[in-house]
């Protein structure tokens, strides 16, 4: 990934992504050039209103997240912007940053960080702004997707990493019951430091098959592998949960069903605390 001794090279097995360097427009100066000696990357002249100068160079640039306002502009989910971490609480030689941006070479995209950061910046619509910057995405196709990485990453954020149960009738009561446990948990230190964390691998569309299918045409799964597949895995540090049959009872529950009515493949896994989806392009 750089010429640096604590990210992979080029060499790994399943390397996706090899960083150029980082935007860090909420850190110090000193405290960045700690984290260009760390990481062996440059670092690059960024702004909370976009990626940088091209001091780097060409290539893909990973953004250092403090809190929601340093990732708010919607050009920081752009290319050459790869990777959107947040830095733990002390982490001041980048040992930890180092380590999300190697998970992150394995990715095409990837996103980790606190859920008070996450909830703060609406993360299912930056996530499709990401993956549609890289693959045009229908009118229609867009919002279905849009609609089911906001459950899901919703369902990690609130029902995962906060720990707020479900609305359980359409109710004045109930309504003011979600939202003060909801202000609550993210109110709590240790429930608001919480990571979550969202690798996106999009492949390109198989080569199409020699012939025909037998009634002359291509059969609809040979149709669909000429689509570019979009793998999103979402992974929260919550308690985790038994899926039933049918998740929809209640006002406010997972929405599995809504999410697996618009995704062409639904995993859960890790006790419920990781959901992998994906999406045909």
């Amino acid at each position: 990934m750089t010429n640096g001794a604590t990210l992979p090279s080029g060499g790994v097995s399943g390397l996706r992504t090899r960083f150029a360097g980082f935007i860090a427009p909420a850190l110090s100066p000193e405290r960045s050039d700690r984290l260009a000696r760390t990481l062996g990357l440059r670092s690059a002249l960024g702004t909370a209103g976009g990626p940088a100068d091209g001091r780097t160079g060409p290539g893909p640039l990973a953004l250092l997240v403090t809190d929601g306002t340093t990732a708010a502009a919607d050009s920081l989910w752009l290319p050459p912007v790869a990777a959107w971490v947040e830095p733990a609480a002390g982490d001041e030689d980048g040992g930890g940053v180092a380590a999300l941006l190697a998970e992150a070479s394995g990715t095409d995209l990837y996103v980790n960080l606190t859920t008070a950061t996450a909830h703060d910046l609406h993360l299912g619509g930056r996530l499709l702004t990401a993956i549609g910057a890289r693959h045009p995405l229908s009118g229609h196709r867009r919002d279905d997707i849009e609609l089911a990485l906001h459950e899901a990453v919703s369902n990690a954020l609130v029902h995962g990493n906060l720990g707020v149960g479900g609305m359980k009738e359409l109710s004045a009561q109930e309504l003011e019951r979600f939202s003060r446990d909801l202000g609550d948990g993210l109110a709590d230190p240790v429930l608001a430091a919480r990571r979550i964390a969202i690798a996106v691998r999009i492949d390109p569309p198989q080569a199409a098959p020699a012939g025909p299918g037998p009634a002359g045409s291509p059969s609809d799964g040979a149709a669909e592998n000429r689509r570019a597949l979009a793998t999103v895995e979402i992974t929260d540090q919550g308690a985790g949960f038994v899926p039933g049959r049918h998740e929809q009872a209640g006002a406010s529950g997972r929405g599995l069903d809504l999410i697996g009515s618009i995704a062409d493949g639904l995993e859960i896994e890790d006790g419920g605390r990781c959901i992998r989806l994906r999406f045909r392009l």
